[in-house]
């Protein structure tokens, strides 16, 4: 991922963000938050936020809303820190409200520890619901290798 530009500010469920992969060439493409500042349990860390990938991409930084749906997950849910923020490799560009429309109906992750698939309120499933995603924290660098995979070219990291 190209860094664009840090921040500190707090996020806010809804936030939208725009980051770059030399993949995209001149295109952003976006993500949303989801939740924030999450509990132990309900996700792998005390304080993480889930996110989503879309596939959109856009020569502007701002995307059209519209676009940002469920169906077009790049990858699964993912749980991250602030690291990409303050870094500068997400960038928020725009704040809507959640709408039901924009949260899968269900979170599916697999919980390597427990070898159970659970939601994103950690409560176990009683089977794999798509996209499942995994149940740990991503780092930039694990979220660039999930991109680069779905773009089906090579890691960053290789």
């Amino acid at each position: 991922m190209e860094i664009l530009k840090p921040a500190r500010r707090k996020l806010t469920e809804g936030d939208v963000f725009a980051f770059r992969v030399p993949q995209a060439g001149e295109h952003f493409m976006f993500g949303r938050v989801i939740r924030v500042d999450m509990p132990m349990g309900d996700s792998p860390m005390p304080g993480d936020n889930l996110i989503y990938l879309y596939g959109h991409r856009s020569k502007e930084k701002v995307p059209e809303l519209g676009a940002l749906t469920v169906d077009d997950l790049l990858v699964p849910p993912k749980f991250i820190n602030r690291q990409p923020w303050l870094k500068g490799f997400f960038e928020n560009v725009v704040h809507a409200a959640l709408e039901d429309s924009d949260v899968l109906a269900w979170h599916c992750f697999y919980n390597p520890v427990k070898k159970v698939y659970v939601n994103d309120r950690g409560d176990v499933l009683a089977e794999r619901i798509e996209p499942c995603g995994f149940f740990a924290l991503d780092s930039y660098l694990t979220l660039d290798d999930a991109i680069s995979e779905a773009l089906g070219v090579a890691p960053a990291s290789d």
